[in-house]
């Protein structure tokens, strides 16, 4: 008798606990998704018809991460683009699709991709136009095989000292086999241990200073040069409500879909834990958002919640800093830590009351200089208030200059910590930047007004990391890839950070489409690439 009532008992408290569980689960999400950036709200749009309780979280208040679109007043038909500004439609198929699939309007990038024949370059007090560079105006002590414009130099390097013409392999993993004349193959070296060998310093510092873009210590594979240099432009468009609606329209639908679908925002996830009923114990810090800057909450609270799968659409950084144990793997924690690194990059517009660069003798849309603009663009003449126009006066990822842009970002934000993005610009870097406009156009600093807005960018802190990442050397991307996209088999926990995409790479945001599209099968669906 005895026994059977213990019986009873045991199989009551089981009933108890199960009942006990379904009660909780039932206050779980199905799915928690981290960071509403493009990669996040794609995410939730995808998964916007399983019928199932989908919440997004972010970090600070705004939707859009590392899309990131302003206007000024003066001129609210230009888009100030500080994060991801424009697309290739022919490669970026699946991002092509997915804005047409939201309706939304594209247009022509006027300014294109890279440097046009009359691109002003600027370097070592000397103007030419980029179709100059390699003949005699160049300012630069080359040998005579090198005095040759950069693509057709680079292009050259890889033909005399690899064996990129004759690796018949897949294009898709060509790179990966491809051996320089020591018989070293290219993805194992940095790009600067290519050029050290095959390059005069004088060749390496051409490259580096006339180029948009740094290129450093990256893998050699990232910069392969596999065909001759080719005059075909590529066809460039651009979001005509901004980049930012991308994002900002994925999140509409996705909350209009269903009411289990929600948005939580000032959620800063700390830590994950997985409890012995295979829930994922999900622990936030608040943090508070001012004038459009994000801290954590200093009050110490965690706020907890629970989900049965868990999506990490967030950056690297954030990843290397997550409480998770799926990321302290060895293999894992490698890949996070080396395979890849975070690129610092800024951005700065300022709107004039008139386009007065035109004026120069020298004027180009675009210009490349040896100053800490780095990159100078054209941004147009708003056509709501004729005459207002706007530049985007500079545009580096040079480490030197990100360090000092951030010097007078300091200077003038005395507090800037974690979490801040853009700031408005102030005497002393208005200043600045006209002192070297003045010097890439040519023109007297007293024809230079005063702007009458400005905004800066810096993307290197917590939680970005940097405004994109690179592959370093000794790397099999596509397996790297994979292994990160689900990092723990025993979890269901997915990584769709494009900081390890191994077809766009992550500087083009369609690469955040394709790392979330490798997890889907995981939810059921087919993958759309």
């Amino acid at each position: 008798m005895c026994m059977w009532k213990l019986a009873y008992v045991l199989i009551l408290l089981s009933v108890v606990r199960i009942e006990a569980f379904r009660h909780s689960s039932k206050r779980c999400d199905d799915v928690a998704i981290i960071g509403a950036g493009i990669a996040g709200t794609y995410s939730g749009w995808r998964l916007r018809n399983l019928n199932q309780k989908i919440t997004i979280y972010e970090y600070s208040d705004r939707v859009g991460g590392r899309c990131y679109t302003l206007q000024f007043p003066e001129t609210p038909d230009i888009n100030v683009e500080l994060g991801a500004l424009r697309f290739k439609p022919k490669s970026h198929t699946l991002l092509h699709d997915t804005i047409r699939k939201l309706g939304l309007r594209v247009e022509k990038f006027e300014l294109g991709i890279g440097p046009s024949n009359d691109t002003i370059v600027a370097v070592r007090g000397t103007h030419l136009r980029h179709q100059d560079l390699g003949g005699f105006k160049t300012p630069y002590i080359l040998h005579s095989n090198e005095r040759k414009p950069v693509h057709q130099l680079k292009w050259e390097m890889f033909r005399n000292n690899t064996d990129v013409l004759t690796t018949n392999v897949p294009e898709d993993v060509k790179r990966f086999y491809i051996k320089d004349v020591d018989g070293i193959e290219i993805y194992k070296q940095s790009i600067t241990s290519l050029y050290n060998k095959f390059l005069t310093p004088e060749a390496q510092k051409y490259i580096r200073e006339t180029s948009g873009f740094a290129e450093y210590d990256i893998s050699a594979a990232v910069q392969v040069v596999e065909y001759p240099p080719s005059n075909e432009e590529a066809e460039v468009l651009t979001v005509t409500k901004g980049f930012q609606s991308i994002p900002t329209t994925l999140l509409e639908r996705f909350l209009n879909e269903s009411r289990r679908n929600q948005l939580k925002l000032n959620h800063h996830l700390k830590a994950i834990r997985k409890s012995k009923s295979g829930i994922y114990n999900l622990y936030f810090q608040p943090t508070v958002t001012t004038n459009g800057r994000t801290r954590i909450s200093s009050d110490g609270l965690l706020i907890k919640k629970c989900a049965k799968k868990v999506i990490l659409a967030v950056n690297r950084l954030s990843l290397e800093r997550l409480d998770w144990h799926g990321l302290y793997q060895p293999h894992i924690r490698e890949y996070l830590t080396k395979a890849v690194k975070d690129i610092s990059a800024g951005k700065s517009y300022l709107s004039y009351n008139s386009p007065w660069w035109k004026s120069s003798p020298l004027y180009s849309d675009y210009a490349i200089s040896d100053t800490p603009l780095k990159q100078t663009y054209d941004f147009g003449t708003s056509k709501a208030n004729p005459l207002n126009s706007v530049l985007q006066t500079m545009y580096t990822d040079k480490t030197p200059y990100i360090s000092y842009w951030k010097e007078l970002v300091e200077r003038e934000n005395s507090d800037v910590t974690d979490g801040d993005i853009a700031f408005p610009m102030g005497k002393e870097m208005v200043d600045i930047t006209n002192k070297y406009l003045s010097y890439i156009y040519q023109l007297p600093l007293n024809v230079i007004p005063q702007p009458t807005n400005g905004v800066i960018s810096l993307w290197h802190a917590y939680p970005y990391g940097g405004a994109w990442q690179v592959w370093m050397p000794g790397y099999i991307w596509h397996e790297v890839e994979k292994q990160m996209t689900k990092p723990s088999k025993d979890d269901d926990v997915f990584l769709v950070s494009n900081a390890f995409n191994s077809r766009s790479f992550s500087y083009w945001t369609n690469g955040a489409l394709q790392a979330v599209e490798l997890a889907m099968p995981y939810f059921g669906l087919e993958s759309r690439e």
